[in-house]
């Protein structure tokens, strides 16, 4: 399991090692993509604390049960801390004596602030030049960053509650402070300490802070967990897996002026996307469709009404991702918001009918009809550069923080040849023509439902069957029997071996005399790895089981193969997905998914091997198994287009 330990409520988390302890250069707590303390330990004067044990009872919640350190087989003092994540770190710690001597100690609580933005701890940009002033409280601290040149204020407010009075220390620099509280502890007696930690500059009582801060996690947890319909299943091992999807999408939602949202994921996607918060939503639709309506006007809010080069912004386009820190107010990165994203707009599309079809709710395609009308012109006009009927991207633009890819797999090596060179843009790529089709024939079902207007959804339905066709014609690898990832700047297909094409049978565009052979190639040795389908073919020079997109293993990318299998009626195949990420989930120990893992055999591993960076939780992975109890359900029906 990997090494992080993150507790997050929407936009604001704490990210630790496993052992709850800031250890790393990129530990902290962050608010809204600032990092508000890049240090916050718990240390005694007299004597070394340890971890003994990590737990995180709810999402927002962690309890970490540490002690002193054993002396002739024994501890003399026993450290309970438990935190809350909301608006901010709110923290109760019980210290007892365990000993039969009376005990005298000092606990400090050193911190430190740096503010700096999510991308510069990140390392995609040098860090900035900043004078962070503090002010001493009663019983705590207040660290403050104002730029003289930038109407862009912080502030992180640290108070310490106490039965004994809290020693104040502040560094010469203003950037690190400590506070110190000394205690007495008979035999057995126990004595407590809380914290508030607080973004906002505001000075709260702690005790109250955190007492309102366990009101609000256990009431959230109760009012998620009422309003589901979270599926039973007689394998306990597999229920815990679902269990902990439920957790963590509870975990990874924003409350916006819309509804619930769900962020991308932690510790570096604790914010709204384009693709990946309308997948997760998709994914999610069994349990509940608030996400999905939120997600859908949010971004229908955020939709780009003018062409704006520096964001990637076009009339029509839905946004890739937005942030709030300094480094985005001072556009050295374009992301409030970035529109950088191919796909983005067609998934919107694409969930708003779903949503529609599971809901029957009318009102709101009524209230997006225009934003959905905007999205289907910039499919025509703007996604497709070149009026050659598909979507494609330009892969030039790098300086100045967009993105080499804009498709899902969207590293700087996310398409490659199969020997490992990079093809000329601008690409075309598989799955997004998908999504394309699809986005049209669920259009013209709207037109023709909702809107009452026969013609238009005839004009849609035909413009599908006229791109299935072409998409066929362009792409299909004779030699393969499978679909190229994509077409490069000449129109030549870039012949690798990928998921990619997977997603165009959840999307129904494959034919369905080629389904069979695209599902066999899939599930073929090179491509599947026991624990699931790998990102590329194991029999190419590119491949790396340890990549991020050449050759490892997504939990969200193999959902949605397994309802492309569903669709065409492979059962068995996606059978064979699914069970391979439950098997997965349970595996590792913590009934959980990340964002991915390697793509080694399973039978080199008897669980799979980490890759070490990955986001978790995920927002998109957690929802994976329920999207995959979909897929073995064949709860898939295929989108019937209009009649003429």
């Amino acid at each position: 399991m990997k090494a992080d330990s993150t507790l997050v409520y929407g936009r604001t988390f704490l990210v630790t090692d496993e052992d709850g302890r800031p250890a790393r250069p990129y530990d902290g707590f962050y608010h809204r993509d600032t990092r508000h303390l890049s240090e916050y330990t718990l240390e005694a004067d007299r004597r070394s604390i340890e971890t003994l044990d990590t737990v995180s009872p709810l999402p927002g919640e962690r309890v970490i049960h540490a002690g002193s350190a054993l002396d002739d087989g024994a501890r003399d003092l026993s450290v309970t801390r438990r935190q809350f994540v909301v608006d901010g770190l709110f923290e109760e710690i019980e210290v007892q004596n365990i000993s039969n001597d009376v005990l005298e100690e000092t606990f400090r609580f050193s911190v430190g602030a740096d503010f700096q933005d999510l991308f510069e701890v990140r390392g995609h940009l040098d860090t900035l030049d900043r004078s962070i002033t503090s002010a001493e409280l009663s019983d705590g601290i207040r660290f403050e960053y104002r730029p003289s040149d930038l109407d862009f204020e912080r502030s992180t407010t640290v108070v310490v509650h106490g039965s004994d009075e809290v020693v104040v220390d502040v560094a010469e620099d203003d950037s690190e402070a400590s506070a110190a509280i000394e205690c007495s502890l008979a035999p057995g007696e126990s004595t407590t300490v809380t914290v508030a930690i607080t973004p906002t500059g505001d000075v709260p009582d702690p005790v109250d802070a955190f007492d309102r801060s366990r009101r609000t996690v256990r009431e959230r947890a109760e009012e998620w967990h009422a309003s589901l319909d979270v599926p039973q299943l007689v394998d306990p091992g597999r229920q815990s897996v679902v269990d902990q999807s439920v957790e963590d999408l509870l975990s990874l939602t924003v409350e916006t002026d819309y509804g619930p949202v769900f962020a991308a994921g932690t510790p570096w996607f604790a914010t709204v996307f384009g693709r990946d918060s309308l997948i997760a939503a998709y994914q999610t639709l069994d349990l509940t469709a608030r996400p999905a309506e939120a997600t859908l006007r949010y971004l229908a809010e955020h939709q780009a009404s003018a062409v704006d080069d520096f964001r990637g912004a076009e009339p029509g386009k839905i946004m890739h991702e937005i942030r709030h820190g300094e480094l985005t107010e001072r556009e050295l990165v374009p992301h409030g918001p970035y529109y950088g994203s191919i796909d983005a707009t067609a998934l919107f599309v694409i969930l708003l009918h779903e949503t529609w079809r599971r809901t029957g709710d009318d009102a709101l395609v009524e209230d997006l009809w225009e934003n959905l009308e905007r999205a289907l012109e910039w499919l025509d006009e703007y996604g497709d550069r070149d009026d050659d009927g598909f979507l494609e991207y330009p892969t030039d633009r790098t300086d100045d923080g967009a993105l080499t890819h804009q498709a899902w797999k969207d590293s700087g090596d996310g398409i490659l040849y199969p020997d490992g060179s990079h093809p000329d843009g601008p690409l075309a790529v598989a799955e997004v023509q998908g999504y394309y089709y699809d986005a049209k024939r669920r259009a013209a079902e709207l037109y023709r439902s909702v809107k009452e207007d026969p013609g238009r959804a005839r004009e849609l339905s035909s413009a599908a069957r006229d791109l299935q066709q072409a998409f066929d014609d362009a792409f299909w690898l004779p030699d393969e029997q499978f679909y190229a990832v994509a077409l490069d700047a000449a129109g030549s297909p870039v012949n690798s071996v990928t998921t990619n094409p997977g997603h165009c049978l959840w999307s129904g565009i494959v034919p369905d005399d080629r389904a069979d052979a695209v599902i066999d190639r899939l599930l073929s040795d090179d491509m599947f790895s026991g624990w699931g389908v790998r990102t590329l073919s194991a029999d190419h020079e590119s491949f790396n089981p340890q990549s991020y997109h050449l050759g490892s293993v997504w939990p969200h990318d193999n959902s949605l193969l397994a309802l492309g299998l569903a669709r065409y009626g492979r059962t068995d195949a996606a059978s064979t997905v699914a069970e391979a990420l439950f098997d997965a989930a349970e595996a590792r120990g913590n009934d959980r998914l990340p964002e991915l893992f390697a793509g080694f055999d399973r039978e080199q591993s008897a669980v799979p091997i980490e890759y070490g960076v990955a986001c978790e939780p995920q927002a998109w992975a957690a929802a994976a198994p329920l999207c995959c109890l979909r897929a073995k359900d064949r709860r898939t029906p295929a989108v019937e287009p209009p009649t003429s």
